[in-house]
């Protein structure tokens, strides 16, 4: 949850988040501040246009306790009708079909609470499982653990361990990481804290000029394209943070090691990458003169 402004509503915080944040995941978050929580599977029918948290209702009615109501299947929902409600025949008189309406409501939520203890428990492993996965994604910071899925993955040694941390925290989600380049992009600028740039083009043909005589439109065209239709990407570093270093980005330098990797296990299999990169240019001053005072513009310099 953000901390900039405390007085923002936890379920505004929640919906200003450019993603579907998993209820499991804020789940787990504020059990661990000793926030009570109410979960509610009551809003099944919002499922295929909301998001996983429907609504969060905080007040000090439910015993100080968050109400989180999730767009997910209840046991109600799962199970036929005719398990919890009785037949109604149909009738033209309206207030025989309201007292209906309301019977029916009435035994809807007596249904959800009978099922809501069990579907609460069902939840809470699930938290408890979202809990044991982090402490593992965590883990694959560690020293230890990082040489030993270096070696179990055959990642080139002289990848820097920092780095080699980093990508191994994304190998898991390498299914969503391919083939969408704006991600990769930002994952690639994290992984080696440098600005990277794409341009996607095509596969130049190669082919070799055979020592033999023209003829125009028997084996020679005024024009052609040389081009295939295999994709092509140029990776530029732009701009490289640390010059002096640059021995790293050089062919088998240690970035060059590293951003390969990573486009290896991403980019598609038919696909062609470059990598390049680019220095900043120097910055430039105009000075008159090392001395201070000793050059006056108009009296002793000109332009």
């Amino acid at each position: 949850m953000k901390e900039t402004n405390p007085n923002q509503s936890i379920q505004q915080q929640v919906f200003d988040l450019d993603f579907d944040l998993k209820a499991e995941t804020f789940a787990a978050h504020l059990l661990e501040g000793d926030v009570a929580l109410d979960m509610n599977l009551s809003d099944y029918f919002k499922r295929r246009f909301s998001k996983d948290i429907t609504r969060i209702v905080e007040n000090d009615t439910n015993g100080g306790k968050l109400e989180v109501h999730l767009s997910r299947r209840s046991f109600y929902n799962i199970f036929p009708e005719r398990f919890f409600h009785t037949a109604y025949s149909s009738t033209p008189f309206v207030s025989i079909m309201v007292a209906d309406y309301k019977n029916r409501k009435l035994e809807e939520e007596q249904v959800r609470k009978f099922f809501k203890p069990l579907e609460t428990e069902f939840f809470m492993q699930r938290v408890a499982i979202e809990k044991d996965e982090d402490k593992i994604f965590q883990s694959l910071g560690s020293a230890n653990l990082v040489d030993f899925l270096t070696d179990l993955w055959h990642i080139d040694a002289g990848i820097p361990e920092k780095m080699a941390a980093k990508i191994l925290k994304s190998i898991p989600l390498m299914y969503k990481i391919a083939g969408n380049l704006p991600l990769l992009q930002r994952i690639l600028e994290k992984i080696i804290e440098e600005r990277v740039t794409i341009e996607q083009g095509f596969v130049p043909l190669e082919y070799q000029s055979e020592d033999t005589s023209w003829q125009l439109g028997v084996n020679m065209a005024t024009s052609g394209q040389s081009k295939t239709f295999l994709p092509k990407y140029t990776f530029t570093i732009k701009d490289i943070e640390r010059p002096e270093a640059i021995e790293d980005y050089l062919p088998n330098g240690k970035i060059i090691s590293v951003v390969t990797f990573f486009l290896e296990h991403t980019l598609p299999f038919e696909s062609d990458f470059e990598i390049n990169f680019t220095i900043a240019g120097p910055k430039t001053k105009f000075v008159l003169s090392e001395t201070v005072y000793a050059g006056r513009l108009g009296i002793s310099t000109t332009i």
